[in-house]
């Protein structure tokens, strides 16, 4: 080999591994960077993941106090009747004039079951049931006394619809309300054998 050639040679070479080493070095970049990436990415999880387990005790202390307070009946019609007298009691202590409930019909949900034979509940956990009320010329102050005794945690009732609209009376207001009663329903209990 004479010296040209080794010059040639010696520029390819160093071409060649400039040319690799640079792939090499964007290649190692770009997998540092992903790396980096996914590091960031899993602390945050495992950050999400203690914060969780930390709260735990606390969404155990509030799941073990809606077990505790959540009303029970044995069906929809006593729990149809309880909300009446409840939404009842309370518009006659605020002034609201008498009511007139309709109660909408809400279909049970349909039951699934799960890979292990489970029952499951797609709409959730509780059933519910609610009343529908329209009311004319009502004073503002007895309909917001009523709305406000009536919202109590204990009592799991709830506003679910609430339309109003000032009528042309002084301070009275046309409204429509849907109260929703979440509630749970009692096992039913087992036939017995008549002799």
């Amino acid at each position: 080999m004479n010296k040209r050639e080794k010059i040639l040679l010696t520029a390819f070479a160093i071409l060649f591994a400039v040319i690799i080493g640079g792939g090499l070095l964007v290649y190692s970049l770009k997998n540092y960077r992903e790396v980096t990436e996914q590091t960031v990415k899993l602390r945050e999880q495992v950050d999400k993941m203690t914060t969780s387990i930390a709260q735990g005790a606390d969404w155990k202390g509030r799941a073990d106090w809606v077990e505790k307070n959540i009303p029970v009946f044995a069906s929809i019609e006593e729990a149809r009747i309880k909300l009446g007298d409840i939404v009842q009691s309370h518009a006659q202590k605020a002034g609201v004039p008498k009511l007139t409930l309709e109660y909408l019909d809400q279909p049970k949900p349909i039951m699934t079951a799960d890979s292990e034979g489970n029952s499951t509940d797609d709409a959730g956990y509780w059933d519910k049931t609610t009343v529908k009320i329209t009311l004319n010329e009502v004073k503002e102050k007895g309909l917001f006394a009523w709305i406000y005794a009536l919202q109590e945690p204990k009592s799991f009732l709830g506003i679910t619809r609430f339309q109003m609209s000032p009528s042309t009376k002084g301070k009275t207001v046309n409204c429509e309300i849907e109260i929703t009663q979440f509630y749970q329903q009692s096992a039913a209990s087992g036939l017995s054998k008549a002799n």
